[in-house]
């Protein structure tokens, strides 16, 4: 079947007259996780044959032959409805069926791509909250159906800046794995990345992002987050093919998706003809989506960024974001950059703490503890900012997110690592001058310099007279201040010092 779709509606029609409509329509089920991507056609088709009583009985048929046309065939979300013959929503003595779930998840999926966050909100939680009242004889039946469910309850809850959607996405991962459906498991998968990168736990994001690769490529439409993922993780590990993943996501149809992929075109952008390019094609998408203007869910966290940095690269085209009545971390980071590059020193430690007092995500964390430091050391608090930059330094290395020493100055970070002994991370920020190595005792520099002679470490033992162990616990104590893992990196750090003097 998976290598013939056009089998699907005559098998689904040859099994309603034989054994039944319901018995059709778990073959439909069966093959909706690989058709709904790489065949919907072919799927609508076999819906359509189908008997009339099954739409009558089932109404969450007609949302799954909705959901195909005008999400998957045409491409629009917007378009997305369900006929208004929504079962009785559960009350607090009564559970729900199959057929509810599916109508409160099309009710949700509607209310979310027509930017009516809250709606849709409500009705993901109210048909998650009725899944989780059932008991668990009453799920199994339903368990082939969950995967997407809750694939789509984690959506609408991450459009809605909502808590519950990394759940939703796990567990939706979860089943889809159990239950064989691949095309679910990457989905999932990829939006898990998606969510980690953009807050900068990047080691979760790589795991997820491996996750979701492991499994079959889908027909391109939902691999859109899968390549923004890596484009995003690429570009905070200063890693030039993340320009290369964003055109890949760029190629696609990119569906809800858009604004995200604005953001990421904003953040690889760095020339001021391109920023205008990015601009006019923010504008032509806020024409599109006129519902985003409102600049709330994910989406206007992304057009904020987005606009923020383009304001960065071109001053004159006046669009960074009016900061709003209730501001969110990102907006107090967002204000406190904006603070620092006009040199309002204080202000900018203003937003800094109010930034960290509402988050402690790392691409908050980082850059609001850089530009803490950068200010501070502006004032001349030489001591505040060396403790904001130490903090600031172990969170970019402990998730390799070198982007963040961008949120400042070159010349600022190589004076802060120079005022603390830390080193620079990033191999971009020379400005004119290597980065500058930590403060090593006379024998850790004797090490450092003999590694780089590609002595053996019994030859350079010897030279020093020391034991075999005092090297290795010595050259362990040289790698953390190097914040290096190998004597390779190790190398490679202390040559591009030393060259540079």
């Amino acid at each position: 079947m998976r290598r013939n779709p056009r089998a699907l509606p005559p098998l689904v029609a040859d099994v309603a007259a034989r054994r039944g409509w319901r018995q059709a329509a778990a073959v439909i089920q069966r093959h909706w996780d690989a058709f709904a991507s790489e065949a919907p056609q072919q799927l609508l088709e076999a819906l359509k044959a189908l008997p009339g009583e099954a739409f009558v009985e089932t109404p969450g048929l007609l949302v799954a032959a909705n959901y195909l046309q005008h999400v998957t065939i045409d491409g629009d979300p917007r378009r997305f409805f369900h006929d208004g013959r929504l079962a009785p929503r559960p009350g607090e003595h009564r559970t729900a069926d199959l057929n509810t779930l599916i109508l409160l998840t099309a009710e949700a999926a509607g209310a979310r791509t027509a930017g009516h966050l809250d709606e849709g909100r409500r009705a993901a939680a109210e048909a998650r909250d009725a899944l989780l009242a059932l008991p668990p004889a009453e799920r199994a039946p339903i368990v082939g159906s969950l995967p997407h469910l809750r694939f789509q309850w984690g959506r609408t809850f991450d459009a809605a800046d909502a808590p519950g959607a990394l759940v939703e996405y796990e567990e939706a991962y979860q089943l889809a794995r159990l239950t064989g459906q691949s095309v679910i498991a990457r989905r999932a998968a990829g939006h898990i990345a998606w969510s980690h990168a953009e807050r900068g736990r990047l080691r979760l994001a790589d795991l997820w992002l491996a996750r979701a690769r492991s499994e079959p490529a889908t027909n391109g439409r939902y691999d859109v987050v899968v390549f923004l993922a890596s484009a995003l993780l690429k570009h905070d590990r200063e890693d030039p093919d993340a320009a290369l993943d964003l055109a890949r996501a760029l190629g696609l149809p990119l569906g809800e998706h858009w604004a995200a992929a604005l953001w990421m075109a904003a953040l690889v952008e760095r020339t001021k003809p391109g920023a205008s390019t990015v601009h006019a094609r923010l504008e032509l998408e806020l024409e599109r989506h006129p519902e985003a203007k409102s600049l709330q869910g994910a989406n206007g966290r992304y057009l904020k960024a987005a606009q923020a940095r383009l304001a960065r690269l071109r001053p004159r085209l006046r669009i960074a974001p009016e900061f709003p009545p209730s501001p969110s971390a990102l907006d107090h980071l967002l204000a406190a950059t904006a603070a620092h590059a006009r040199r309002d020193h204080t202000e900018a430690l203003q937003h800094s703490d109010d930034a960290l007092s509402l988050t402690s995500v790392p691409r908050v964390e980082g850059p609001a503890n850089l530009i803490a430091a950068a200010s501070h050391l502006a004032l001349g608090h030489t001591g505040t900012a060396a403790d904001a930059f130490r903090i600031a330094n172990r969170v970019i290395a402990e998730e390799r997110m070198l982007s963040a020493y961008a949120f400042v100055p070159a010349g600022t970070v190589i004076a802060l690592a120079e005022l603390t002994g830390e080193p620079v991370h990033s191999g971009t920020i020379t400005d004119g001058r290597p980065p500058a190595l930590p403060r090593l005792t006379k024998r850790e520099r004797e090490i450092l310099d003999l590694l780089t002679t590609g002595r053996s470490m019994a030859r350079i033992a010897g030279e020093l007279y020391i034991s075999p162990n005092t090297l290795k616990s010595t050259v362990r104590a040289l790698y953390r201040k190097l914040g290096v893992s190998s004597r390779a990196e190790a190398v490679e750090v202390a040559r591009n010092a030393f060259d540079g003097r």
